[in-house]
């Protein structure tokens, strides 16, 4: 499941990247792959849709510290919001 959730999440990511890289993973800075505020707000509401969960600010989530910088800081903060909702 996990490694299906993470592909689940870089297609999202990648969906809304303006500067489509040809491929996502964990170390994929979000700004780089042309992925801005505005967006982010929509891969926000698309994860939640997808997820069935409600995305907080990243302060908010255990375990982390600091905005969404990299995909990876995506799937970590999805992941936990898995494991919290069971």
């Amino acid at each position: 499941m996990s490694d299906q959730v993470s592909a689940d999440i870089f297609e999202i990511l990648l969906s809304h990247a303006e500067n489509k890289p040809e491929s996502m993973d964990a170390g994929t800075v979000l700004s780089e792959a042309g992925i801005d505020s505005l967006a982010l707000v929509e891969i926000i509401f698309d994860l939640e849709e997808k997820f069935d969960i409600t995305i907080p600010n990243p302060d908010e989530i255990e375990g982390m510290d600091t905005a969404f910088e990299t995909a990876g800081d995506v799937v970590k903060a999805v992941k936990t919001l898995l494991d919290e909702k069971g």
